[in-house]
């Protein structure tokens, strides 16, 4: 092939599929929206799993047992607010992005130290021999090369769970990804559930070097897990603001012409919107109504005219009807 034709080929594939945006996943922005909202929500059952989690850390890190600091990682929940955090800020939520970020901060410094900090004194109190083990230096006392590393490590897990929602966009809706979500999850815990611990123990043990080292770790962990490994890597995978705006400006843009044809459509309605590329989406409706038969047998043709009138994108519009009464005594 002469050198012209394969630039032009090449540049006609970039433009067909640009490397910019997610695309061919249902309702995948949307989804994302969802997941990062869910992970802001302060829940018991998330103030639960950071006690189990803290605990059993502090009590490894107390007997100077990897494998115990380790089992700790397998119940600490903080995928859920670092995806807040990153998704939040790339979609310019505010409410979603401060809620991730203060939920990691009230559960690793607040929930977390507090009960390190808890279980430590019970222990100098009423058993004793507590003292400074090898796992509690590694996190208060680091040397250069394990704090390269554990930001190396940090980073590394933010970037794992980006991926899980970029680079195979399809666990999220994958009867698997919640499985897939656990094991990163153990990942993201390396990088914080220590050194959370060890700033209780500093406390209680009233070393404050300890404190102030395992809190920069922790920080520095943090903005690297958050920021560098989890937003960055989602901005440059192609999440972006512009692609969830045009996602639900697309639904609304359907739900107000079905609702202007067929007047309010019943509870139990999906709009899913698939975006194909930059210039063209995919819309499957199911509709339950009470419209006639007359008012549907050009719905999906008037809903991709006016996407294509007001948003100017070409369209495959299916629509499958379900007709429905309704009946309800006083």
């Amino acid at each position: 092939m002469p050198l012209r034709g394969f630039v032009h080929e090449l540049g006609g594939l970039f433009k067909r599929k640009p490397f910019g945006g997610v695309w061919g996943i249902r309702d995948y922005y949307t989804r994302l929206e969802e997941i990062a909202a869910d992970g802001a929500q302060m829940t018991l059952g998330y103030l639960l799993m950071v006690l189990a989690s803290v605990a059993m850390a502090t009590g490894g890190l107390l007997l100077n047992s990897s494998a115990v600091v380790i089992g700790s990682m397998c119940v600490a929940p903080f995928l859920g607010p670092s995806r807040a955090v990153c998704i939040g800020g790339l979609f310019r939520n505010r409410k979603t992005f401060f809620g991730g970020l203060i939920k990691q901060i009230f559960g690793l410094l607040f929930l977390g130290s507090g009960t390190a900090y808890l279980v430590t004194t019970l222990m100098i109190d009423y058993v004793g021999g507590v003292a400074v083990t090898h796992e509690i230096l590694l996190r208060a006392m680091p040397s250069k090369l394990y704090v390269v590393l554990s930001v190396f490590i940090a980073i590394s897990a933010g970037i794992a769970a980006s991926l899980a929602l970029s680079a195979e966009p399809r666990t999220i809706e994958a009867p698997w990804g919640e499985v897939f979500d656990a094991v990163i999850g153990v990942e993201v815990a390396i990088s914080l559930i220590p050194p959370a611990a060890v700033i209780g123990i500093g406390l209680a043990l009233t070393n404050f070097d300890i404190c102030w080292n395992a809190f920069l770790l922790l920080l520095v962990n943090v903005l690297g897990l958050d920021i560098v490994g989890g937003m960055v890597l989602l901005w440059l995978y192609g999440v972006r603001a512009q692609f969830h705006v045009l996602e639900t400006t697309i639904r609304r843009t359907v739900e107000s012409t079905v609702t202007a044809i067929l007047g309010d459509i019943s509870d139990g309605s999906i709009i899913s919107v698939t975006l194909i590329d930059p210039t063209a989406v995919k819309i499957h409706a199911t509709l339950k109504h009470h419209a006639a038969e007359k008012h549907l047998a050009t719905l999906a043709r008037n809903i991709g005219d006016e996407i294509k009138n007001q948003l100017g994108y070409r369209s495959d519009v299916m629509v499958e009807t379900i007709p429905c009464q309704t009946y309800s005594t006083r």
